[in-house]
């Protein structure tokens, strides 16, 4: 004879996959660029590029002592979200219209979402001076500090004779413009000096200017993590080794000019997810042992590390 809760078991195994595949296709839409990361700790500290500098001639005698010249921190801190769900036994036995994996999948896309909008908030906010980074400016800045000079706890102080470096421009999407912004992040210097290599290989654009980025990177363009390298369909386009995301959703994201172009490889090392841990789903017994409760639930936080890897554009 089964068990009273044995239904409840069945359930689990469906809603579980459910949720783990609607999480994925969701969240694998911004993956190129970010990175993920776990930790255990209730935050995470994201540091950005540091160096030793070039080296210095030797006399044949006196070692040169490397002096590492350091950028600047970022502390993420992450924050439990959760979602609860609850199946009856009636509906789960007739589930005619497969209510038990749509509540999986439901709760996936809940999770999936919840990610996902963070991460375009994260760069909405780029812009927002209330939503400082390591270096004490919004991610977007003509003035970002290019080293520390020393750190008082956990927070870093400018190095003023180091200079500055801009990653915010004023100017309109158009070929020119990605192109002025590709020289100009080649002339960008790391922490200790040196020329900070970087290949602004990606675009990201508001949804009200996917068609001009198709129109730059060709209509197969967009950027999907599976995407084929030896297809060459885009040879005649104006940039053909560019592809392109939607940085917006809803009322997230960029707004309707903004854009910017970055270095996909060194975004994943300098933007992150941080999981205390990663979106799971769970059953919770109950006391009525004719409802099954499923609880989404996941820990994270998001941030960024440096702003070299990105030039940001936000035309009046």
């Amino acid at each position: 004879m089964a068990t009273t809760n044995e239904w409840k078991a069945d359930l689990e195994k469906f809603v579980g996959k459910s949720f783990d595949i609607a999480y994925a296709n969701r969240l694998n839409r911004l993956l190129p660029i970010l990175g993920e990361d776990s930790s255990n700790n209730a935050t995470y500290e994201l540091t950005s590029t540091e160096g030793y500098g070039e080296m210095d001639a030797y006399d044949g005698t006196n070692l040169n002592e490397a002096t590492q010249r350091r950028g600047f921190k970022t502390v993420i801190v992450t924050g439990e979200f959760e979602k609860t769900a609850k199946v009856g036994r009636k509906e789960a036995r007739l589930d005619k219209f497969g209510s038990t994996r749509r509540a999986g999948q439901k709760l996936g896309q809940s999770a999936s979402m919840t990610v996902y909008v963070y991460a375009l908030r994260l760069f909405a906010r780029a812009f927002n001076p209330s939503y400082p980074g390591g270096d004490g400016l919004p991610w977007a800045s003509k003035a970002h500090p290019v080293a520390s000079l020393y750190s008082e706890g956990r927070k870093y102080v400018a190095d003023p004779e180091s200079g500055t470096y801009a990653n915010l421009v004023n100017n309109a999407l158009s070929v020119g413009a990605i192109t002025d912004l590709q020289a100009a992040a080649n002339r960008f210097v790391t922490p200790d000096g040196s020329p900070f290599l970087c290949e602004m290989n990606t675009l990201l654009v508001s949804p009200e200017l996917e068609a001009e980025a198709a129109k730059i990177c060709g209509p197969n363009g967009k950027l999907r993590p599976a995407k084929n390298p030896a297809d060459d369909s885009n040879a005649a386009n104006p940039l053909p080794d560019m592809t392109y995301i939607v940085m917006g959703g809803g009322k997230d994201g960029f707004t309707k000019k903004q854009w910017a172009v970055c270095d996909r490889d060194l975004m994943k090392e300098m933007v992150k997810i941080i999981y205390g841990e990663r979106p799971t789903v769970m059953s919770n017994d109950l006391d009525n042992p004719l409802i099954a409760q499923f609880v989404a639930y996941a820990d994270f936080g998001l941030g960024f590390g440096d702003g070299r890897q990105i030039i940001f554009s936000d035309p009046a």
